[in-house]
């Protein structure tokens, strides 16, 4: 049986709640690393069956050697056959992304999680997107989405506390930039830059662990 995503935002408080906690677990982490934005390519699930419809092994060749229109195009003809191939789905809409189609492949994911509201995968690469290009609200809504969907989806979580610990950073520059003086920002900010890391606190989430693809359909 399939989950359903709730339909509803979660409850302010609930939401408020949880990012507290892990804004504050992350402000006393001296050892925070911000690993590099990355949308790598989907690997196969851990469980659960392969795609096996026609073209899928031509489309991920493709995919694999960076020919990504050539890859777009293949999956848009297994997906003709069968709209319900969500691995094939998962795979053309990263394939939009490696290839510069951001915008394409945020509609794509998109239109994904309402097809696949069971699936945890489309929110936690829409919320890789969104970092990419700074907004990290939108990341943060994503996550906190597919955490919905499926409680144990453990990279969710990493990547929410990534999105958590860059907001956190962003809101102590901005207080050291009203007050240079506060030295309870100033300290918390210097935990979550380790030694070396200049990254500035508007740059995106250090979001780096994409989801698998779904299994096959």
């Amino acid at each position: 049986m399939s989950l359903t995503l709730p339909t509803g935002r979660l409850a302010p408080a609930r939401r408020a709640m949880t990012a507290l906690a892990v804004l504050a677990a992350l402000a006393g982490n001296a050892h925070a690393q911000n690993g590099p934005l990355s949308l790598a390519a989907p690997t196969a699930p851990p469980s659960g069956p392969r795609s096996a419809d026609p073209g899928m092994d031509k489309a991920e060749r493709a995919a694999a050697s960076k020919r990504y229109d050539e890859a777009i195009s293949g999956y848009d003809r297994v997906l003709a056959a069968n709209p319900r191939n969500a691995q094939a789905r998962f795979e053309r809409a990263w394939a939009m992304a490696q290839a510069g189609r951001e915008d394409e492949a945020i509609q794509a994911f998109a239109e994904m999680a309402q097809d696949f509201p069971e699936l945890p995968e489309p929110h936690n690469n829409l919320a890789l997107l969104y970092a990419k290009r700074g907004d990290l609200k939108r990341a943060e809504a994503e996550l906190l989405l597919a955490t919905e969907v499926k409680p144990a989806f453990a990279i969710g979580y990493t990547n929410l506390g990534d999105v958590y610990r860059r907001l956190a950073e962003q809101a102590y520059a901005e207080a050291l930039r009203r007050n240079p003086g506060d030295a309870r920002a100033g300290t918390a900010l210097r935990q979550l830059r380790p030694a070396g890391n200049a990254a500035s606190p508007a740059s995106p989430a250090g979001i780096h662990a994409p989801a698998s693809a779904p299994a096959a359909r």
